[in-house]
């Protein structure tokens, strides 16, 4: 397994950055290359919930549908991708007085027996990795506005 981590710290109390990062309402606003979200349960928030989504990854374009699991108020969650491009995200967001650590850490496997390592180490890690830290960016940016240019 292949595992890409990314962090960021937003000037915002974790209940509040939690509470718009948990409600998947949200979901297509700040998370980089999921688009046609829907919920395909009845709960829809915390464990057990399921959506399903479009997601580009290195170009291409997955249908997944995601299972959370582990889900704790103001702590995070994993989602675990029960259709599709098989990885497993986890979510953790960390109280520090008035700002909130987020760590996004998503595992996943090569595609491909033989070309998968070299798939995996040139374009999907590179990618995802890409993806969280644009992801990350966003929530920031939603919480504390664009970064002022100091050109």
């Amino acid at each position: 397994m292949t595992k890409v981590e990314a962090s960021v710290e937003i000037n915002k109390q974790v209940r509040d950055v939690f509470a718009y990062a948990s409600d998947w309402r949200h979901w297509e606003e700040w998370r980089e290359g999921v688009s046609d979200l829907k919920p395909t349960t009845e709960s829809r928030r915390g464990n057990n919930s399921r959506y399903a989504y479009k997601a580009l990854v290195a170009g291409m374009k997955f249908n997944l549908e995601t299972e959370i699991h582990y889900f704790k108020e103001n702590v995070g969650w994993q989602g675990i991708v029960k259709k599709g491009f098989p990885h497993k995200m986890q979510w953790v967001f960390e109280n520090k007085v008035n700002v909130t650590k987020v760590t996004y850490t998503i595992e996943f496997g090569p595609p491909l027996f033989i070309l998968g390592p070299l798939l995996d180490f040139f374009i999907l890690k590179p990618s995802w990795q890409r993806m969280l830290e644009k992801t990350l960016n966003n929530l920031k940016i939603h919480f504390e506005g664009p970064p002022e240019n100091k050109g």
